[in-house]
């Protein structure tokens, strides 16, 4: 075998060894957690006019408006999770007797998961996570809230909005 074709069948494994054992990479986490979702498409899935602000760069919420004081408001929570959040979350709510359960969710992102409190007021979160981003997504509403089935719908459905943006 000649040296050119040698050297050619050489970088040529070179490369294909490389592709091959090159790691996944994914968009590095979002920054700006109110950029995730619009007031529109939150406003639509409470069913109520909604405007939103942020927490910290990590967190948003958008609340309801046009409400007067003590009266019902609706709700949507939202934090970008740090990855250990997400995958210690997980581990603590499946441990027997942990304060809050988990069950798993098909068709959002890599692995998705409703956590619920097991005691207490009722509250429900839902956490996805797609690649090296995590996040948890909670509609809240006091006075006449949602039913567990209707808030899980409502979050699901942010939850596909959001990951269409990552």
């Amino acid at each position: 075998m000649n040296s050119k074709l040698r050297i050619v069948l050489v970088a040529t494994a070179i490369l294909l060894f490389g592709a091959g054992a090159a790691r996944t990479t994914y968009a590095a986490p979002p920054t700006d957690a109110c950029s995730l979702l619009t007031e529109a498409q939150v406003s639509t899935v409470l069913g109520v006019p909604a405007a939103g602000r942020a927490l910290g760069p990590k967190s948003c919420i958008w609340v309801q408006t046009g409400v007067k004081p003590g009266s019902t408001r609706r709700r949507v929570d939202l934090v970008i999770l740090i990855m250990q959040g997400y995958t210690g979350g997980y581990a603590v709510a499946t441990m027997p007797n942990a304060p809050t359960s988990a069950t798993h969710v098909s068709g959002l992102g890599d692995d998705a998961y409703y956590l619920s409190m097991r005691s207490g007021a009722p509250t429900m979160e839902l956490r996805v996570k797609k690649g090296g981003v995590a996040f948890g997504i909670r509609v809240q509403s006091d006075g006449t809230p949602f039913t567990p089935d209707q808030i899980k719908a409502k979050e699901k459905t942010l939850a596909l909005e959001i990951l269409a943006k990552l």
